[in-house]
């Protein structure tokens, strides 16, 4: 189990910089690339595990954060995934039984704390979770979509969700 959690986090790592090869990350997780194989038979399942592991994350703290927290770790979290994205599209189709289940629990993610920040009267009522979600994806891979300004970009749309 401990080199399966180290090839996870050489691959977010080395992903996150605009792809990489599975040599890379066997070789940042200080494993020979058949370690790698043993765990993950190929590219595409190193990929959905990365990013099955960083929505088990954004769950996790979606339980722990407030909204505002969330989102912003959300929006770093989803930034280093841009190298991931062309690799990930044959398994991001609309009928794949893997993007269904990790869009589902990133939807209850948000929609929890969608629930708490509205019951708190922190949030406008006229906000839905899905915005949120569209938001963040907006600002990491929507058209013009500027990494340098995703953050600065985020705090104005945080200040207008506060209630008034």
């Amino acid at each position: 189990m401990r080199n399966r959690e180290r090839l996870l986090d050489a691959a977010r790592e080395v992903f996150g910089k605009e792809g990489g090869s599975l040599e890379a990350v066997a070789r940042e997780a200080g494993v020979g690339i058949g370690t790698l194989y043993r765990h993950f038979p190929s590219r595409e399942a190193l990929f959905q595990a990365v990013y099955a592991r960083e929505v088990e994350t954004l769950e996790r703290r979606a339980a722990e954060d407030e909204l505002e927290d969330w989102m912003r770790g959300a929006l770093q979290l989803m930034a280093t995934k841009r190298g991931m994205i062309a690799a990930l599209a044959p398994v991001f189709e609309p009928d794949s039984t893997f993007f269904g289940e990790q869009s589902e629990r990133l939807r209850g993610a948000i929609a929890a704390l969608h629930a708490r920040a509205l019951a708190d009267g922190r949030l406008r009522g006229d906000v839905t979770s899905e915005d949120l979600l569209r938001v963040l994806i907006g600002l990491n891979y929507g058209p013009g979509a500027d990494p340098a300004r995703s953050e600065v970009l985020l705090n104005v749309f945080l200040d207008g969700l506060r209630a008034k």
